[in-house]
């Protein structure tokens, strides 16, 4: 099977090496950035378990890797609609696109431009971010993806990329409800990168203060209503169930957006609490947490403010 991981940021470049590790047919597509650095020195894993290195093809043009049997993209989302079209390269009769982006439009982007007889859902459930071109450190020893066809329905494609992932250690699991398999990872997604970004703290921070945790609940809980208002089946059982678990959970997890944040990056807060605070607005749902969010990081969205 060949694989092409779109991005070599922490998602990006921790499947690959992964993947590339127990010998599957890997490439990378990354910009110019990444490209010297991993032709060189290989892409490097630094992770709990130790560190690895591998070596893999690294291209900037699909038309150099050519058709695969499985595109992965992990670029940020403000990056998907334009890179979209330029993916076409890779498409075979039966190519299967895995958006692995935050939030819940990717998939809808993509298909805009690939169609949804190639593009998939998918959902990450991974902690890796870049520390330098080439360099991935992962904070996390479990990692593994969620995904599901447009239709609900099984297909042997996904079943065969399955088989693949599973046998490089990567949990890969094959779901019927797209749309429900995206916002069962946003709400926690949108509630961690929120405190975690307002805070520019890991999530150790949050489930100790009690203040802290209170606010994360109130965003939490008004994500989950504005899903069930734009018609996500969310049940109770299964919200309070994230919940605990986002208290309970690895206090050293800092979500992308944090890290951004804290670097000074540009941040993904349109499509994730903004998002909410867009499907509030839509559907009369109050979202005065989110909205708080929003404000206090809005200063941020675009990297760290020049300075006055």
């Amino acid at each position: 099977m060949k694989v092409c991981v779109v991005g070599a940021g922490g998602v990006g470049g921790l499947l690959a090496a992964v993947l590339r590790r127990k010998g599957v047919d890997v490439s990378l597509l990354v910009t110019e950035r990444h490209v010297a650095p991993i032709r060189n020195n290989g892409l490097t894993v630094i992770g709990p378990d130790g560190r690895f290195t591998v070596q893999l093809p690294a291209e900037t043009d699909p038309a150099a890797i050519g058709p695969v049997d499985v595109v992965v993209v992990t670029v940020k989302m403000w990056a998907v609609e334009a890179l979209a079209p330029t993916l076409k390269p890779l498409l075979g009769k039966d190519t299967a696109v895995i958006p692995l982006q935050n939030g819940i439009d990717a998939p809808e982007v993509l298909a805009q431009a690939l169609g949804w007889e190639h593009v998939v859902y998918g959902s990450a459930n991974m902690n890796a971010a870049i520390e330098e071109p080439g360099v991935i450190r992962q904070r996390n020893p479990h990692y593994g993806i969620t995904v599901a066809e447009k239709q609900g329905n099984a297909s042997d494609r996904l079943s065969k990329v399955k088989a693949v992932f599973n046998g490089a250690g990567i949990s890969f699991e094959v779901g019927n409800d797209g749309p429900a398999l995206l916002w069962d990872k946003f709400i926690g997604l949108v509630s961690n990168s929120s405190l975690c970004a307002l805070l520019r703290s890991p999530m150790g921070v949050v489930q100790k203060d009690d203040d802290s945790w209170a606010l994360y609940s109130k965003v939490f809980n008004e994500v989950v209503a504005a899903g069930r208002a734009a018609g996500i089946a969310l049940p109770a059982d299964k919200t309070a169930v994230r919940l605990e678990k986002a208290r309970s959970g690895p206090p050293m997890v800092m979500p992308s957006m944090a890290v951004d944040t804290v670097a000074g990056n540009r941040l993904e807060l349109p499509w994730l609490a903004g998002r909410v605070r867009e499907l509030g607005k839509t559907h009369g749902v109050p979202t005065p947490a989110i909205d708080f969010i929003c404000t206090a990081l809005k200063p941020f969205v675009n990297g760290k403010p020049a300075a006055q």
